[in-house]
């Protein structure tokens, strides 16, 4: 391989700069190696080699160009013509170049490294919320007790290391639709950490307007947990749920306004908007789920 065939296909100029060679050489690493490219091996580890010999390339050429040196005349032309060899090698370099402008242009309609990665992380947030509602964790009374207290911290982490996972692969989903997903779960996963966060008791001797500002609350959550709980979980879900996910997403809703509007001064406004957030994430996730 030339010099000239190596910055062709890092599409640079001849006076690119390190920085401008290291972000080249990363996007086509995430085009063409294996690990995002499960259907075609072969071409992968192909392609690959390629671009590791023209990265060394270019990288001792910067290093020359750097220290002063002068590159020798015929670095930077193409071998002359006159052989059948060469002129496959010509050919076998112009159709690789090709073939990565392609991988530029038309992103895959599925993306198996990015969907098992996504997974995994996923399936952690889900772990968590799952031990969270199969423990009762959602009350906070119980949750500081005996082993529920370990419990508790466990489905915390949980879900706190599943959404750093997920947000690690923001810059990996190349697909349309698998970066509207991740964005969805990513948001839901963050605003059910901030919800499983909420340690706050309700005090039996508070005024009445507090009393009523809590029970809103109450039956917001409960009915939002209810709804959350059958839709991730069919093992957790009532034998006759009493509601459907719109119903339960409704009354949820209703309850939680009517703290803000009714009971705006109360103490537990803070939870109640934390509790919207989390209301907004997963009626994104039940749409996206109802769109499956």
């Amino acid at each position: 391989m030339t010099l000239d065939t190596a910055y062709r296909l890092f599409r640079l100029r001849s006076n690119a700069t390190q920085s401008e060679l290291v972000s080249a050489y990363r996007k086509l690493v995430k085009r063409c190696h294996p690990d995002f490219n499960a259907s075609r091996r072969e071409w992968s580890h192909n392609a690959m080699t390629r671009i590791n010999l023209a990265y060394e390339l270019l990288t001792s050429d910067l290093l020359e160009r750097s220290t002063g040196s002068a590159t020798s005349a015929g670095t930077r032309t193409e071998s002359p013509a006159g052989s059948a060899s060469d002129e496959h090698d010509r050919n076998a370099e112009r159709r690789f170049r090709d073939d990565i402008a392609d991988s530029f242009n038309r992103a895959p309609a599925e993306d198996p490294a990015f969907v098992a990665l996504f997974d995994r992380s996923a399936d952690q947030v889900l772990d968590g919320i799952y031990a969270y509602y199969q423990y009762g964790l959602q009350n906070v009374y119980l949750r500081h007790e005996g082993v529920r207290r370990f419990r508790y911290r466990t489905a915390v982490k949980r879900v706190h290391n599943g959404l750093e996972q997920l947000r690690d692969l923001a810059h990996l989903a190349t697909v349309a639709l698998h970066r509207d997903q991740l964005a969805v779960f990513t948001e839901f996963a963050a605003a059910f950490l901030r919800n499983m966060l909420i340690d706050k008791y309700h005090l039996p001797g508070a005024n009445g307007s507090e009393n009523r500002a809590y029970r809103c609350f109450f039956n917001g959550s409960e009915s939002l947990d209810a709804v959350i709980r059958a839709e991730l979980f069919e093992e957790l879900k009532p034998i006759r749920p009493e509601r459907s996910v719109a119903g339960g997403l409704k009354v949820s809703y209703h309850e939680f306004m009517s703290l803000l509007i009714k009971h705006s001064s109360s103490d537990w406004v803070p939870e109640t908007l934390i509790k919207l957030q989390l209301h907004e994430a997963f009626t994104r996730v039940a749409a996206l789920r109802a769109g499956a």
